[in-house]
């Protein structure tokens, strides 16, 4: 098996010159002249031996004039003969060639001396070399930002600075997205020859069953076993009575390799202090959940991290966690009563405690600058919805104050089109007859605690029937009506908390979901979701992980690193932890045998580099036999002179 193929192809259209010997031979061509004898017999004979020796060595010297210009536009085509017997030559036809790296938060695994990174870019750093300035070179990494400033078509090698700016990104793209994205480039490119090399750590994800390109896998070294610990969840637990400033934070560390893990450090940091750190063992794949407690010294958003100390991949090692603290939070109450009912007043003397503050606006003196440093607002029996109310609750909206409403059977209709407008809930009419609960959201975090079949017995009673409604997040329901909503930054209870009828307030479920509305509407959200990379984020203005601020004025933001993010609004503010997606933690090898396409290279992959390379360099045979054939015939042209000399 072997190949040809030309360096410099444009020049073969050069080789249509071969037929210019013929031509001219074919048009020269003459009839010798025609003299008469009288006696020719002999001389017919001879003249037919000689006519016949002459053809011979005019067709003879025909080819081989054809064959020197062959040669000589073949060796100024620079071919080459690619075939394994021969050793493969340095060059190569223009080729556009896509290097593929992944650099996806894996790649920093250390196995040894240096992390699968650093081992693809020193073969990067090869492949480069061997690039030459006919060539043109783009480079494809699994950082889509990255990629829209450097990922572009460059004459010969790449530059040095572009290598140099690759780092691992916690956002990858998809092998398939990078396959992808190099394709179009090389399309860009025009040349005929066009190569992929793909740089990866080999995670197992979907790829392109046929490329369009040829992609050639460089193979990078792989640990003999995948050893790497995780933490994840990292969460406060909640305090439901007697808080206190000593606040534990709860965590799960996973074991994702095949060896026990002996006296691994933990470590928790709050607000830039290393607060607490013990040492736990892990068995083979044990998920190990555990606790530290940490000393909250200031009131407001606490944020920090939980790590597991882990030199074998640092990415995943932080897990990421924000809450805000109130030891003593205050409340305002806005209501026409001058006390309040007994079941709200506990409610909120327990959530705000002694040393808190629970008082009393009348709503003819709302003010926003006297209530916006306030943890909870709360509505109850506040009369008509006024234009002050009204301006009051859009500023509440804007700083994204928790705002509690409690419905009475005297709920005016501007409060009930209210309802309507921020909860979907239609309030039809107001029932003293006993309703079994049905319902209860268990993916909320505020009913998330609570039992459906326990509840399922006890009956409420003096509550507003909206019917069913799927326009909000609905936290209670009967048969009939809902009886508790959440909205964006409220709460609406539809059952009035004076009542003397409702056996919901002697269940200890009530309590609990009491405490927890008002802990929701505070942002104390200790089930929230865990927020990954990638996370749409808005706000009038944000505070990146590092330091740096940008304004948002109300546009998304798309996170690209974990870290604590701090939104701002008019008059508020809010940390946020955004952590890694963790599906790079546990490893598993991507098998290439399931996709043929793909060439996988062996440990001698530098010389296998260039599919469409010539190999061995045969330009100057071409040349050397063209000068052995234009001196045979210097050598047949002379002798027929000699020989002519020689008979006259």
């Amino acid at each position: 098996m072997f190949q040809l193929s030309f360096l410099n192809t444009g020049l073969l259209i050069l080789a249509a010159a071969t037929v210019l010997p013929l031509i001219i031979w074919l048009l020269a061509k003459k009839k010798p002249p025609r003299i008469i004898f009288s006696s020719i017999r002999f001389i017919k004979n001879t003249e037919k031996e000689q006519k016949s020796r002459s053809q011979l060595k005019n067709i003879l010297l025909l080819i081989i004039r054809m064959l020197i210009i062959l040669l000589v536009v073949l060796a100024a085509s620079r071919p080459s003969l690619r075939t394994p017997r021969l050793k493969p030559g340095r060059k190569h036809p223009p080729t556009a060639v896509a290097i593929v790296l992944d650099t996806s938060y894996s790649m920093d695994y250390t196995a040894g001396s240096r992390s699968t990174l650093e081992a693809a870019r020193t073969s990067l750093l090869e492949i480069n070399q061997r690039v030459n300035t006919q060539d043109l070179t783009v480079l494809v990494t699994a950082d889509e930002n990255w990629n829209r400033l450097n990922a572009q078509l460059y004459s010969g090698p790449l530059p040095a600075g572009v290598i140099n700016s690759v780092k691992t990104t916690w956002l990858p793209l998809s092998l398939d997205k990078m396959l992808e994205l190099a394709t179009a480039k090389l399309k860009e490119s025009q040349f005929t020859n066009r190569e992929i090399y793909l740089l990866t750590d080999g995670q197992a994800q979907e790829l392109p069953a046929r490329p369009e390109i040829p992609v050639m896998v460089i193979p990078l070294p792989k640990p003999e076993t995948w050893d790497n610990l995780s933490c994840e969840n990292a969460r406060p637990v909640m305090q439901l009575t007697d808080r206190q400033a000593l606040q534990t934070i709860q965590f799960d560390v996973i074991n994702h390799g095949s060896a026990v893990k002996r006296d691994v450090l933990v470590r928790v940091d709050l607000n830039g202090v290393k607060s607490a750190e013990k040492f736990i063992t892990l068995q083979p794949g044990q998920k190990l959940t555990e606790t530290l407690p940490v000393q909250v010294m200031t009131s407001g958003w606490q944020s920090g991290y939980v790590e597991v100390v882990d030199e074998k991949l640092t990415a995943d090692n932080r897990c990421w966690f924000t809450f805000p603290f109130e030891l003593h939070p205050a409340v305002g109450v806005i209501t026409e009563r001058t006390a309040l009912p007994l079941i709200l007043q506990t409610v909120l003397s327990v959530y705000a405690t002694p040393q808190g503050s629970v008082r009393l606006i009348p709503p003819q003196q709302v003010n926003w600058q006297q209530l916006k440093d306030y943890s909870v607002v709360v509505f109850h029996t506040a009369g008509e919805l006024t234009p002050r109310l009204r301006e009051f609750l859009r500023e509440c909206g804007k700083a994204r104050k928790g705002v509690l409403f409690c419905t009475d059977a005297g709920l005016t209709a501007g409060w009930k089109g209210w309802l309507q407008q921020e909860y979907g809930l239609q309030l039809n009419q107001f029932s003293s007859a006993a309703q079994a609960i049905t319902y209860v959201n268990q993916h909320h975090p505020v009913t998330s605690l609570m039992e459906a079949k326990r509840l399922a017995q006890v009956s409420v009673a003096d509550y507003w029937i909206t019917g069913k409604s799927a326009s909000s997040s609905v936290l209670l329901a009967t048969a009939n009506s809902n009886l508790a909503a959440a909205g964006d930054n409220g709460i609406a209870w539809l059952f009035d908390p004076a009542s003397l009828n409702n056996r919901f307030f002697l269940e200890a479920a009530f309590p609990v979901f009491a405490f927890r509305s008002l802990q929701y509407l505070a942002n104390a959200r200790f089930e929230s979701e865990q927020l990954t990379v990638g996370q749409i984020l808005t706000a009038d203005e944000l505070a990146l992980p590092g330091g740096d601020k940008t304004r948002l004025n109300g546009n998304p933001h798309k996170t690209w690193e974990p870290g604590i993010y701090t939104l701002g609004w008019q008059g508020g503010s809010q940390a946020v932890a955004i952590n890694p997606d963790y599906e790079e933690s546990g490893f598993k090898q991507l098998d290439f045998k399931q996709y043929p396409a793909y060439q996988v290279l062996g440990g001698k992959w530098r010389d296998q580099l260039f599919l469409s390379r010539l190999g061995h360099d045969v330009w100057k045979y071409f040349l050397l036999a063209a000068i052995a054939l234009l001196l045979l015939e210097l050598i047949l042209v002379k002798s027929e002179e000699w020989k002519t000399a020689a008979q006259a």
